[in-house]
């Protein structure tokens, strides 16, 4: 199960999220597996309540699902290099987030899907970098988000919720 929504949220709330991520200080390079590959990680935003109430409330209202909590909320940094791991989410289901304002399909960055267990998969879906995307989908599903391009000077960010839930 993977779904995308495109336009997710009001361009206001775009802006918001996007905002406070960049101009807030809370990046540290601790995100994917420091054997291999490091990015940007921004830890604990499930301790702000705009992260934990009103924009909780807007994705379990937008979504329609049957969602009892979350786990964590955090967001991921990537910047050109930083090419993510193949890896499962812990949580039942995994909400992403794209806030990035402008993105060109040039510049990568992409999320990848593969079928079958981490050690013996092969690619069966990509779902493209767009901004105000979201996609849901199963924690267990195998995925890795690829780095953006080298002709990309920023940081690729994804917010990620990591929720709990009776059924799917």
């Amino acid at each position: 199960m993977i779904e995308v929504y495109d336009n997710f949220f009001s361009q206001e709330i775009q802006h918001q999220i996007y905002t406070f991520l960049m101009n807030t200080g809370g990046w540290t390079l601790t995100g994917g597996d420091p054997t291999k590959n490091r990015f940007w990680h921004f830890e604990n935003l499930e301790q702000i309540n705009y992260f934990n109430d009103f924009l909780y409330k807007k994705i379990i209202d937008k979504l329609n699902k049957k969602i009892d909590s979350f786990e964590r909320i955090y967001a991921n940094g990537q910047t050109s290099g930083q090419c993510g791991t193949l890896h499962i989410d812990d949580g039942d289901s995994t909400f992403l987030y794209y806030p990035n304002p402008e993105w060109k399909t040039d510049y990568q960055g992409h999320l990848i899907f593969f079928n079958g267990d981490e050690e013996d998969s092969e690619a069966c879906r990509i779902v493209e970098y767009k901004p105000n995307r979201a996609i849901f989908f199963d924690g267990k599903i195998p995925h890795y988000a690829d780095a953006p391009d080298r002709c990309y000077n920023d940081l690729r960010i994804s917010l990620a919720y990591k929720l709990k839930h009776s059924t799917i």
